[in-house]
């Protein structure tokens, strides 16, 4: 039997974590800097004091991390301590080109790193069915599919390492610019004397009506900024999404504007909040 890791236990690792202790029989040990999320899971799992103490004990190690820089932080010490053997999934969004430089050392080091991250949200990991891409060596792949089958459907193989947060990433740029434009565009109308619930109305029930559309404009045109996503971590990925762009020294165009609302919101202190509150701060700009 694999003994298991998780490090970043999360509003989205806690459903998957919590998935693969139900359904894997694997043991598990966790840890995450929040005392709170360490708490949820006594008497579910060994609590580590550390992440390389995660790394120690488990043979698959899931990693779901802020941001690219602490996945860095943390597979450094792992691949300090020696990686042989051993299996690392990343879950979190991370910036591509980082990804397929950790698969290489791990390669070089006798380990397996392999990048996976999820769709949607705390409520989709821990009913089980998140969709997730999944990239790397197939064969490794393979022998890891039916722990990831515990909190993920579907699980599309996308190739190569880093593919997966490579898609990730285009992923969230389309969506969550869907998203910052009408943050911009329902302000406007409100301000110009239109319904904006009405105009919400008329366009989900027409051709501009999806998951993205549906799920923002509802929290837009009705103020509500409950949070499900943080506007930092939007910010984050549309920020891996420019340097993609420079990457290939080109501009990026409608992502800069973008980038511009997002910026302005965290100026604002609306960094730790919601996603959609960029449409408070357009309210603010037009005063209403």
């Amino acid at each position: 039997m694999k003994k298991l890791g998780f490090i970043g236990v999360g509003a989205m690792g806690r459903g998957m974590c919590d998935n693969l202790i139900k359904k894997s029989g694997c043991p598990m040990t966790v840890y995450d800097l929040s005392l709170e999320n360490r708490k949820y899971f006594e008497g579910k799992a060994t609590i580590a004091k550390s992440s390389l103490e995660v790394f120690k004990n488990s043979d698959i190690v899931f990693l779901s991390l802020p941001d690219s820089k602490t996945v860095a932080t943390v597979t450094d010490e792992f691949l300090n301590d020696g990686v042989r053997g051993k299996v690392v999934i990343d879950l979190s969004t991370s910036y591509p080109m980082a990804t397929k430089q950790l698969y290489e050392r791990f390669k070089e080091e006798g380990g397996v790193f392999i990048d996976a991250p999820l769709l949607g949200g705390p409520a989709d990991t821990a009913a089980g069915n998140a969709p997730c891409m999944i990239s790397g060596d197939k064969d490794e792949i393979d022998k890891v599919m039916d722990l990831i089958a515990c909190y993920a459907s579907p699980i599309d193989f996308v190739g190569e390492a880093g593919n997966a947060h490579t898609i990730k990433l285009a992923m969230n740029f389309t969506g969550l610019t869907y998203a910052v434009t009408a943050a911009q565009m329902f302000p406007l109308m409100e301000k110009m004397g239109i319904d904006t619930k009405n105009l919400f109305q008329i366009m989900n029930d027409g051709p501009f009506g999806n998951w993205m559309f549906d799920f923002y404009g509802k929290k837009i045109v009705n103020r509500d900024y409950r949070m499900d996503f943080a506007l930092s971590l939007g910010l984050k990925d549309m920020t891996y999404v420019k340097k993609l762009y420079e990457e290939y020294n080109v501009p990026a165009f409608v992502l800069d504007g973008v980038l511009d609302l997002l910026r302005t919101s965290l100026k604002d202190g609306k960094g730790s909040k919601d996603f959609s509150q960029c449409a408070a701060t357009m309210y603010e700009y037009l005063r209403i």
